[in-house]
């Protein structure tokens, strides 16, 4: 393995173990809602070597994405279309920054209302236009997001679908099985399925030393922490996978799990499927 992509995966694993990352999606009767992420990031902060001498850095902003393309309607409109269409495609959403070097706290929250479930499908896609809009726009955003932190800064990809009272969260690769069915699959997210290439023979020796590197660090990925919270406007029939918990009233599926789990276990979020009663 080239020894750049060594120190690189190094870098990366350190930043890795040391975020917490929490998704919660709130639905209203037409399936509508509000989503919204939050990645804890104070583990890396305390990891960092104190300086005394340098003044403690504070932010605490929100970018609203409607703001900016009020502001800058007419430079938008004249943009190439594929630069205006990833600007548009930010719209309703919105980003909090908290950095607080004198008690180690950094997080990003980012969050987006929809009106109908078809503007969830490939929301994790938008908001990494989102994140890289945040590092030039937000305060010391670009500073505190390059390097190795801003590559972590990049969401995993996930395709989310409801058909037949069934909500999923679902790995793209796992979609195979409905690249032909229109009632399932958007064309845009038919197109990068039918994208996704074999893993090299380099990024799969990479994937294993990753691997490798992670086995030795059991401690510090069993303290970094995945949390999923949808709240349905109608009562939950069954969940997936096991360990999923429904709340009191039927309404609410919460999953927790740690990232030594993820890593022994690449298949758990593969397809997360939660089934609702009928209305």
């Amino acid at each position: 393995m080239k020894k750049p992509i060594y120190i690189g995966f190094v870098l990366l694993l350190t930043l890795f173990v040391s975020c917490s990352v929490s998704e919660r999606i709130v639905f209203n009767e037409n399936m509508g809602g509000k989503y919204e992420t939050i990645i804890d990031l104070s583990a890396m902060m305390a990891m960092a070597p104190s300086n005394p001498e340098k003044k403690q850095e504070k932010i605490d902003t929100l970018i609203v994405f409607n703001d900016i393309l009020e502001i800058y309607k007419d430079s938008i409109a004249s943009l190439p279309e594929d630069e205006r269409l990833k600007m548009e495609n930010l719209k309703d959403f919105s980003m909090g920054m908290k950095i607080n070097e004198d008690t180690n706290e950094m997080a990003i929250t980012i969050g987006k209302g929809f009106n109908q479930f078809s503007d969830l499908e490939r929301i994790t896609y938008d908001m990494d236009k989102a994140f890289d809009s945040a590092k030039n726009t937000v305060p010391g955003g670009s500073k505190q997001t390059s390097g190795p932190a801003g590559d972590l800064l990049k969401m995993d990809k996930v395709i989310y679908t409801f058909t037949d009272n069934t909500f999923r969260r679902t790995d793209p690769v796992a979609l195979t099985d409905h690249i032909d069915d229109p009632a399932v699959l958007s064309d845009k997210t038919k197109e990068e399925i039918k994208s996704i290439e074999n893993t090299t023979e380099e990024e799969s020796e990479g994937e294993d030393m990753f691997a490798g590197m992670m086995s030795q660090m059991e401690d510090e990925l069993s303290k970094a922490k995945m949390k999923l919270e949808y709240v349905f406007p109608r009562k939950v029939i069954s969940v997936s996978p096991e360990g999923a918990v429904i709340s009191k009233d039927g309404k609410t599926v919460t999953f927790e799990v740690d990232f030594k789990t993820l890593t022994e276990n690449e298949k758990l979020l593969e397809n997360f499927e939660v089934v609702l009663e009928d209305k």
